[in-house]
């Protein structure tokens, strides 16, 4: 028991955490819709379901969770509400029975587009697409909904069309039938006879070989989804009245239309205002696997999709008309009028978002300047009424050092960010997130001079938002120091002069332009009986480098005057960031008496271009000295930390560095190395996405192999003599397992204790996303290794 008289954290508390995010404030800024995620222990699985709570409490001080209405039950994960923009109906993505049969066939139909009505009424799905809805966007009318999903090459599958679906079920039984037969009669040409002629050899090749996976394509998998089997994303949209005029229960009597094609992906629809088209991000490249842009393409919304009956020919892409024999030729090979593409495969552009009057798109990026060091930046493009590009897209903030979307990395969040940016009604502004030292705010930026001005402040994170339609009032998911997620509601200032807003970054003043009152209370009951140790900020500097951030969480249990063991946490990516906000794994560290130093070295995100670049040319040099210079700096300076009685710990490429470490320090009594890269030459080939790191490893394997196997730990195995727990998911298609044999291996064949665990089933988020038991076991792993050997 703490000196607090509360109970430390056990990992298996992790249970009873909820998890709220995505909050969508409604068109009238009456209500807000978000996501609530619980632990469903006994089947070991998540359950999500979408609140609904208003707004006017909130604003006073007096919103709670008590005062939020379930929207939906929660039974099966149910995901991104979005309200309609005239605020009649209430989408979100759910993965509930629609007659799909069994829980496979629930796992193969995926989660469906579903509609509420908000003034009451059943929820009913307006898609049935096999393998399910990935994203979704009301048209500015609200009679469309656009939407994207994975489909294979040709036509779509659609779930009432499989056994499994209801209309299907009346084919179930034939089907069945024709089956049971056909291996009948197979089976009925077996006499026994070695003969060959006995059997027939058709059936039987095709039944016991249909699970051979066939590859033609370098992107052929991608962590936490799996093989992809040649499917590409597309965007579709369908008419939403259209899609509920069937009977309840029934599924949907329309189909939705496809807008793009081709193999390639496409992803973040975007409407128009006039509704008319639809911007998206793709490479439509030949080869695109092996391409390292994205560009913003326009596609017209086809006329049997909901597009305008009169702009059909234009919108279809008609060729153009042969006066005569000699042209008919060069109409047949003419390129179509769309897609168009607004910009020239210049980095990776996504999340367009127009602008109100239609003549311009904003989207996010960067030109690859630093490579993937590169700070995501704003971009506008100007279009003309046809939508080409009107000149080149220009970089609305290159001179803001930091980068765009929240950069931060924890394991107590579900909800996903929508990155996309919004603009102001009258044009003049663009809202979105940035990073900043740790932190996560909304930020506004003049489009008229890409000045950055920062609207909320504070060492917390935002990590969803969104606002009504006039972008006077706004809500926000966040997380702080001593709570994983609330929902918050806030408004701007009347009659405020944006011009005396603070200019960005703000650092960590306490200068909020948008006030913030509390609509939820997130796990505010279960805080109360455990204490939470607060992390502390510091700034220190290695030799000859910058200013960079650390933190550390003292013991629960932490008294003056003594000497506690430490762990030294290193995060991944490498280009994202830690934050002062609520990590699970580390308050178990400080149940047990076990302090945590962690930092964001040179290589993090958030501390502008230069700083996320340091690691460009090597890893395991500057990252190395600015993360040896935080411990020595903690020991140093704070008095509690013992300097005898330190562990290193790091997932993916912070298990890449903690791997890297031992290998070139004994200073360190235990070590934990997760999903790490440990060889960059076999990653490179392995992980779903490797292959598109030739300029992080200066070049391919084949060419400049030296250089691979010097980035490499396991290039410096033999000088590792410290105890290693290796930490692995089967399934993980970033860093494969093989990446964990390699040093185990390593390390047994040098007699180095080591103990390796490999999880079955889970991804690369294993410490995020995975299974909630396996979760846990990991954290009960973890925290028994260093009290062992700390």
């Amino acid at each position: 028991m703490a000196a607090s008289g509360k109970k430390p954290f056990v990992p298996e508390d992790f249970l009873e955490f909820e998890f709220v995010g995505d909050p969508q404030i409604s068109p009238d800024a009456g209500r807000i819709a978000y996501v609530r995620t619980v632990v469903d222990a006994r089947n070991n699985k998540y359950k999500s379901a979408i609140l609904v709570a208003p707004t006017v409490s909130a604003a006073t001080g007096g919103g709670s969770a008590a005062t939020s209405i379930p929207f939906t039950s929660g039974i099966t994960p149910d995901s991104s509400p979005r309200w309609s923009p005239d605020g009649t109906y209430l989408a979100f993505l759910s993965g509930r029975d629609a007659g799909m049969g069994d829980e496979e066939a629930k796992k193969k139909a995926g989660a469906q587009i579903w509609v509420l009505p908000t003034a009451g009424g059943e929820a009913r799905p307006i898609t049935a697409i096999k393998g399910g809805v990935t994203d979704f966007v009301w048209s500015p009318d609200s009679r469309l909904i656009a939407f994207t999903a994975m489909i294979k090459p040709g036509e779509p599958e659609w779930l009432d069309e499989e056994p499994d679906g209801a209309a299907g079920k009346e084919r179930q039984e034939g089907k069945e039938g024709k089956a049971a037969k056909d291996e009948k009669d197979a089976g009925s040409k077996d006499t026994g006879d070695k003969g060959s002629g006995a059997l027939d050899l058709e059936a039987l090749f095709k039944k016991h070989s249909e699970d051979v996976r066939r590859i033609t394509r370098a992107f052929y998998r991608l962590d936490g989804v799996g093989y992809l089997e040649d499917k590409r994303s597309h965007v579709f949209t369908v008419d939403v009245e259209r899609a509920l005029s069937g009977s309840p229960g029934s599924p949907p009597p329309v189909r939705p239309v496809q807008v793009t094609d081709g193999d390639y992906d496409h992803s973040a629809p975007c409407f128009s205002p006039d509704g008319e088209y639809i911007a998206v991000s793709a490479c439509r490249d030949p080869n695109p696997d092996m391409q390292r842009y994205q560009d913003i393409w326009v596609f017209p919304v086809p006329v049997e999709g909901g597009g305008p009956v009169e702009d059909k020919a234009k919108k279809g892409g008609a060729k153009p008309e042969a006066k005569d024999a000699a042209t008919a030729d060069e109409a047949q090979d003419a390129e179509p009028e769309y897609p168009k593409r607004l910009t020239s495969k210049v980095g990776p552009f996504t999340s367009p978002s127009w602008s109100p009057d239609g003549r311009f798109i904003a989207f996010v990026g960067h030109d690859m300047e630093h490579v993937w060091y590169s700070d995501d930046r704003l971009w506008l493009v100007e279009v003309a009424p046809d939508c080409s590009p009107k000149g080149k897209a220009r970089c609305l903030t290159k001179d803001f050092e930091r980068s765009f979307n929240d950069q931060s990395v924890t394991d107590m969040r579900v909800a996903g960010s929508d990155t996309r940016p919004r603009w102001s009604p009258d044009g003049k502004f663009i809202f979105l997130l940035a990073s900043d030292r740790g932190t996560t705010h909304l930020h506004m930026v003049e489009t008229s001079t890409g000045k950055v001005r920062q609207l909320t402040t504070g060492d917390w994170v935002i990590f969803n938002w969104s606002a009504d339609a006039g972008l006077k009032n706004f809500a926000f998911a966040l997380a702080r120091p001593d709570n994983p997620s609330d929902i918050y509601v806030g408004r701007l200032p009347e009659g405020s002069d944006p011009a005396k807003w603070p200019v960005a970054p703000a650092g960590l003043a306490d200068l909020d332009v948008i006030s913030r009152q509390p609509v939820t209370r997130t796990n505010a009951d279960l805080l109360k009986k455990h204490p939470v140790s607060r992390p502390e900020r510091f700034t220190f500097a290695a030799p000859g480098g910058p200013l960079v951030d650390g933190w550390t969480i003292r013991p629960v249990d932490y008294q003056e005057g003594r000497r506690y063991p430490c762990v030294l946490q290193i995060h991944g990516g490498p280009m994202a960031m830690y934050t002062g906000t609520f990590f699970f794994e580390f308050q178990l560290l400080a149940a047990r008496g076990i302090g945590v130093i962690y930092c964001n070295p040179r290589g993090s995100q958030g501390y502008g271009q230069e700083f996320c670049a340091g690691i460009r040319d090597e890893w395991g040099i500057n990252d190395y000295a600015d993360i040896m210079a935080c411990v020595d700096t903690a020991i140093k300076q704070l008095g509690w930390v013992d300097p005898d009685r330190l562990g290193v710990a790091g997932g993916s490429y912070g298990g890449y560095m903690t791997s890297w470490i031992i290998g070139h320090t004994d200073r360190f009594k235990a070590a934990c190395s997760m999903r790490a890269v440990n060889n960059c030459h076999s990653f490179y080939g392995t992980s779903d996405t490797g292959f598109q790191w030739d300029d992080i490893w200066h070049g391919k394997p084949w060419e400049k192999w030296e250089n691979l196997i010097k980035q490499s730990p396991i290039t410096y195995a033999g000088n590792i003599k410290t105890p290693t727990l290796i930490i692995h998911s089967e399934e993980d298609h970033r860093c494969l397992i093989e990446q964990g044999e390699q040093l185990f291996i390593a390390l047994k064949k040098l007699g180095v204790e080591a103990e390796f665990l490999r999880y079955p089933g889970e991804s690369h988020g294993l410490s995020r996303q995975g299974k909630p038991w396996h979760r846990i076991h990991r954290l009960k792993r973890i925290v028994e290794w260093f009290e062992k050997h700390l």
